[in-house]
C-alpha cells in the first residue's frame, strides 16, 4: 500500500502560481535593549501595581491583562501557579499600594532556538500615606517572538522580602 501526503501553503504562490518569498518573524535575535525593557516594564507595570489595597484588581482582570505579553504556554504556567494572585494578596496584607519604579536588563545569551535569556532588576515602591520603601528584585527572563510580536517566554524570580509580611513578593 502507498500513501502520499501533500501540504501547501497558499501565503507561499502569489496570483501568477510563483513561489513567493517566505520571511520569518523577524530577523533571528534582533531584539534591542529598548524593546525588551519596554516589554517588560509595561508587564511588571500590568502584574504588581496595585493603587488601592482595599481594592487590588482580581486574579482574572491581571491574568487577561497579562496574556498580551506572554506565550502561551508561558501563560498557562503562570495562571497554574497563580502568580497573578500574589501581588493581590501581599497589598491586601500591608494594606500598602505597590507600583513598578523602574527595570534593568543585561542579555546573557542568545540560543539555539532563537530565544534571548536576560537577568533583571526590577525596582518597585511599596507605600501608603505613611510610608514608602523601594525594593529591589532579580530575576531571569526569556523572550521570544510569536507571530511578528516579542513575547516573554519564562520569567523566574527570588521572592523579595517586603516588611510587615511573613512572605514576600
Amino acid at each position: 500500500m502507498f500513501l502520499g501526503l501533500v501540504a501547501c501553503n497558499i501565503d507561499v504562490v502569489n496570483e501568477n502560481g510563483k513561489e513567493k518569498e517566505e520571511k520569518p518573524d523577524k530577523e533571528e535575535n534582533v531584539v534591542n535593549v529598548e524593546e525588551a525593557e519596554k516589554l517588560f516594564i509595561d508587564y511588571s507595570t500590568e502584574l504588581y501595581t496595585i493603587k488601592d489595597p482595599s481594592n487590588p484588581p482580581t486574579f482574572d482582570e491581571i491574568a487577561e491583562s497579562i496574556k498580551v505579553y506572554l506565550t502561551e504556554e508561558q501563560y498557562d504556567a503562570e495562571i497554574a501557579n497563580r502568580k497573578f494572585q500574589i501581588p493581590e494578596l501581599v497589598s491586601k496584607q500591608i494594606k500598602k499600594s505597590i507600583e513598578v519604579q523602574d527595570v534593568k536588563l543585561e542579555e546573557q545569551s542568545k540560543n539555539d532556538d532563537g530565544t534571548i535569556d536576560y537577568l533583571y532588576i526590577m525596582k518597585f515602591k511599596v507605600y501608603d500615606e505613611n510610608s514608602s520603601k523601594i525594593y529591589e528584585k532579580e530575576g531571569e527572563l526569556t523572550l521570544s517572538t510569536t507571530k511578528n510580536k516579542l513575547k516573554i517566554d519564562r520569567d523566574w524570580s527570588r521572592g523579595v522580602k517586603i516588611d510587615g509580611l511573613d512572605g514576600g513578593l
